[in-house]
C-alpha cells in the first residue's frame, strides 16, 4: 500500500469517528517517512481538534508557525517539557534526513541540539531506521516463487527416503 493510499485509509477512520487508530497509522509512518512533514502535520491537526494543544505542538515544532494556533500550541508544548531541547528531540525522535527539511525545521533542530548541548552536554542522535518492509517489498517472494521452493524441498526430501528404502532393501537381500 502506498502513502496516498495510507492516507485515504486514515482520512476514513478520522471520518469515521476512529482518532486513536488514525493517530496510531500516523504516528507509524511518520516513522517510515520522517521527512514527509505533511504526516507531522496531519497528526498535529488531528491532535488540535481533539484537544490535545501539547500533543499537537509536539508535532507542529517543525513547522513555520504561520498561524495563530500552531505558535500557541508550540508553546504549550515546549512549556510541558520545561523547555528543554533534550527532552524534545527525545520525545520527537526524528530520524530523517535533515538536509531534506525546510529551512525553519532544520533551524529548529539545530536549535534543540544546541539547548541540548548547552544545558545536558548531550545531544541525542537519532539513525536513520532500517525500514525492514520496505527492504522485504522490493524482494517480495511471489506465490510461484514460493511453491517452487517447496516442490524442489519435497523431490529432495522424497529422494533421500527412497535411498534410505533402497539401502534397507539391499541389506535384506544380503542378510
Amino acid at each position: 500500500m502506498n502513502l496516498k493510499e495510507k492516507l485515504e485509509k486514515i482520512d476514513f477512520e478520522i471520518e469515521n469517528g476512529l482518532k486513536s487508530k488514525a493517530s496510531d497509522r500516523l504516528r507509524n509512518l511518520i516513522q517510515e517517512n520522517p521527512n514527509e512533514i505533511q504526516l507531522w502535520n496531519k497528526l498535529a491537526e488531528l491532535y488540535y481538534e481533539s484537544g490535545f494543544l501539547d500533543s499537537a505542538g509536539k508535532y507542529w515544532i517543525l513547522t513555520e508557525p504561520t498561524d495563530e494556533r500552531i505558535k500557541k500550541c508550540v508553546e504549550i508544548y515546549e512549556k510541558s517539557v520545561n523547555y528543554s531541547g533534550y527532552q524534545i528531540l527525545q520525545e520527537i525522535k526524528f530520524r530523517g534526513d535533515k538536509s531534506k527539511l525546510s529551512e525553519f525545521a532544520q533551524n529548529k533542530l539545530t536549535e534543540l541540539e544546541t539547548d541540548s548541548k548547552k544545558k545536558t552536554g548531550y545531544v541525542l542522535k537519532f539513525t536513520p531506521k532500517n525500514n525492514k518492509r520496505k527492504k522485504a517489498s522490493k524482494h517480495k517472494q511471489t506465490f510461484k516463487d514460493k511453491l517452487g521452493g517447496y516442490v524442489f524441498f519435497g523431490i529432495f526430501i522424497s529422494i533421500v527416503i527412497l535411498i534410505i528404502i533402497g539401502f534397507a532393501t539391499v541389506l535384506k537381500w544380503i542378510f
